[in-house]
């Protein structure tokens, strides 16, 4: 088991990554005090998978669950809203502890339902999807979708634990890993060329068939536990050094600007969150390239490794006009300028505010757009 502290003075919390430890976070919570009635707010299938589990380990406690349906889709105010009837409905009180079980739409909702629901209740982020582990749940970033973009409304409001669980992993399917691996490239060309070679090294055991067999499991858990536990330690230091995006923690939206544009055009149907992202940091790293900032091998290493792992390196079909215009209302817009993440080499990364739309359009049409 690994243990991450996040330092934020009086809100700093630990990040727990470990294997079959689901049933273990009752005694956690009871160690705490952090209340007697629990709020578990999940999905249906979620639920189903490993509800029963942490249900198990809560004995003592008042516990109640909430199901919100599946999808990015249903991040939005209705959702919210329900929420908040629910927990009205329970008289939940600011005593109470939420727990978010799911993914990055579950952890997203519940965080922002714990962040406004009486001015806030605790809660905890308990990741089942590699997206989530890696990089949603982490950080304190909750909220819902507007129809105009993704992420428009919500807060930074930071959990009181992380308790991270890589066995769950086990049952995605192999799309929903690939989408948490693109999250996992990202911190390697941000931070850690390392890290980097590791995945370019491990890229061929990436994948759910590892999961099959229970020696084989045993292995891919463990190279699970290192990427996970590597990723959370990136992302924890760079949120104990930037909390509220203020600078530094920017770096972390590589790849997204334009990934947030292409699932909001699509209406979150055609591409999901790390597929979208795996575009956008290829098209980063070819806007860095055109801008003289970043040397053609580097360029290939993250195009290859990204194609590799299963993800779209091309973003056929979309109206390049309208994806520079969807991104010109993204929450990283500052001043009326587009903050662009852009690599200098694999394991640095700067900010730049100065890329003009051509720039961006040529990248987009040589990667299939019209």
């Amino acid at each position: 088991m690994a243990k991450i502290k996040v330092e934020l003075k009086e809100r700093s919390y630990e990040i727990v990554v470990g294997a079959d430890i689901l049933r273990d976070l009752g005694r956690v919570i009871k160690q705490e005090n952090w209340g007697s009635e629990i709020f578990i707010i999940t999905d249906p299938l979620v639920n189903d998978l490993y509800g029963h589990k942490l249900v198990n380990g809560l004995k003592g406690f008042k516990v109640h669950s909430f199901l919100v349906p599946r999808g990015e889709k249903n991040k939005n105010l209705k959702s919210l809203t329900a929420l908040y009837d629910q927990l009205v409905k329970c008289s939940a009180h600011r005593d109470s502890l939420i727990i978010a079980l799911g993914g990055g739409v579950i952890g997203d909702l519940a965080g922002f339902v714990a962040a406004t629901y009486m001015r806030g209740l605790k809660y905890i982020q308990v990741p089942t999807t590699l997206l989530a582990q890696v990089d949603a749940a982490i950080g304190g970033k909750t909220g819902i979708n507007h129809p105009r973009g993704k992420n428009l409304i919500g807060s930074f409001y930071q959990p009181k634990l992380v308790y991270i669980d890589i066995s769950t992993l086990s049952s995605l399917p192999d799309r929903e890993l690939r989408t948490g691996l693109a999250e996992v490239v990202k911190y390697g060309v941000i931070r850690d060329d390392d890290f980097f070679k590791f995945l370019e090294a491990n890229s061929h055991h990436l994948n759910t068939k590892a999961f099959e067999e229970p020696d084989t499991l045993r292995a891919a858990l463990k190279v699970w536990q290192i990427i996970v536990t590597e990723s959370a330690k990136i992302k924890a230091e760079v949120v104990t050094k930037d909390e509220v995006e203020a600078d530094l923690r920017m770096i972390l939206n590589y790849g997204h600007t334009i990934g947030h544009a292409i699932e909001t055009l699509t209406h979150y149907q055609t591409y999901n969150h790390g597929e979208a992202v795996a575009i956008g940091m290829v098209a980063a790293a070819k806007i860095a390239k055109r801008r003289k900032m970043l040397d053609q091998e580097s360029v290939q290493r993250i195009v290859d490794l990204i194609e590799k792992l299963g993800l779209p390196i091309t973003v056929d079909g979309l109206l390049a006009k309208k994806m520079v215009q969807s991104i010109g209302i993204d929450k990283k817009v500052r001043g009326g300028k587009i903050n662009y993440v852009l690599p200098e080499k694999v394991g640095k990364v700067v900010v730049r505010d100065n890329i003009s739309n051509q720039d961006v359009m040529a990248v987009l049409r040589e990667m299939g757009a019209k």
